[in-house]
């Protein structure tokens, strides 16, 4: 039995009265039922509405209720697979954070969507949704972790990123590629998907904050400590750089307790300490903030959350969250 649990989306979208897209529209039974001619004969197919909202509303509720639905289908032995559809804004956020609470899936767990809704020309959602439970179905899709299945490719949730904006090609990993390959029926994976270890998960998530760097631009870390941040990614500058001006706050949030994380705003490659002066990740790091790694702001910020989310993790966050935001380079 594969499941196939719906989030909403474009994939879910119905036309509206203005002409534009009304997102996550559509129930899980209306999108099996728009592709059912194109699946081959195998495991039966459950359907489970549980969001219809487009995704930039996904929240930490929304994470965490999604990541409890499929830890419940994964304990039941007559579970194959899940195939998650999902809008394109966040997918890569929900795919990343089922990864790190899931770690080595004991089935596939794919995430799909499409950047087309249905009712269009060309739409891409047929195609990915029969790719998906296909990939889902597979026994060599084990051990891969939780996979994102686009546009006839196969990424590890662990590397993938929104790379367009309105293209079919809507999904890539940057720096690594995908680990598998859709070829009509038949799936190839050259590359193996590594896993990291699961992070315990607490009952919520708490508020972290991503702030972005640009030249000459004005810190806001105090006003979003004031605020209610109880953690702050910094997309910072090439390597982890951020304006000079920005060191202080970064030691006053840490003397506050307040963690800090940075990552490059780069798009590929790690931050690292390559540089003295004022500003840079070395000066950075002294004033108690960590680095993290090869991870997007997105991703940090969701580790972060999690870390921070138990009490033990809170305790001993910076080796927690430095010890995972490196797995990947171990």
């Amino acid at each position: 039995m594969i499941h196939l649990l719906t989030t909403g989306g474009t994939i879910a979208s119905t036309p509206g009265t203005s002409g534009r897209n009304v997102a996550g529209a559509l129930p899980a039974e209306a999108l099996l039922d728009a592709i059912d001619a194109g699946l081959d004969a195998g495991p039966a197919v459950h359907t489970e509405s549980l969001l219809q909202k487009p995704s930039n509303a996904i929240n930490g509720e929304d994470l965490c209720r999604i990541a409890e639905r499929c830890e419940t289908r994964l304990a039941d032995p007559s579970t194959d697979g899940i195939v998650i559809t999902h809008g394109t804004d966040t997918l890569e956020d929900t795919a990343w954070f089922l990864q790190q609470v899931l770690g080595d899936c004991p089935r596939p767990v794919v995430v799909t969507g499409s950047q087309r809704a249905l009712h269009e020309r060309g739409s891409d959602a047929p195609r990915n949704l029969v790719d998906a439970l296909r990939v889902a179905a597979a026994t060599g899709s084990r051990g891969q972790g939780v996979l994102v299945v686009f546009d006839e490719a196969i990424h590890s949730a662990s590397l993938v990123r929104k790379i367009s904006s309105y293209r079919l090609t809507g999904f890539g990993s940057p720096g690594y590629g995908p680990v598998g390959h859709i070829d009509g029926t038949i799936l190839r994976y050259p590359l193996n998907a590594r896993i990291p270890t699961p992070i315990p998960r607490g009952p919520t998530l708490p508020r972290v904050d991503i702030v972005p760097a640009a030249a000459g631009s004005a810190c806001p870390i105090d006003a979003l400590r004031g605020d209610g941040a109880q953690g702050l990614i910094i997309d910072a500058l090439g390597r982890g750089q951020v304006p000079p001006d920005w060191v202080p706050a970064i030691a006053r949030a840490h003397a506050a307790g307040c963690p800090v994380a940075i990552t490059s705003s780069t798009g590929s490659g790690p931050v690292a300490e390559v540089y003295e002066y004022p500003g840079s990740l070395e000066r950075v790091i002294a004033a108690g903030a960590v680095g993290a790694d090869t991870l997007s702001a997105r991703q940090a910020r969701l580790l972060l959350m999690l870390v921070l989310s138990t009490p033990e993790g809170a305790a001993d966050w910076r080796a927690r969250f430095a010890a995972a935001a490196g797995w990947s380079t171990v």
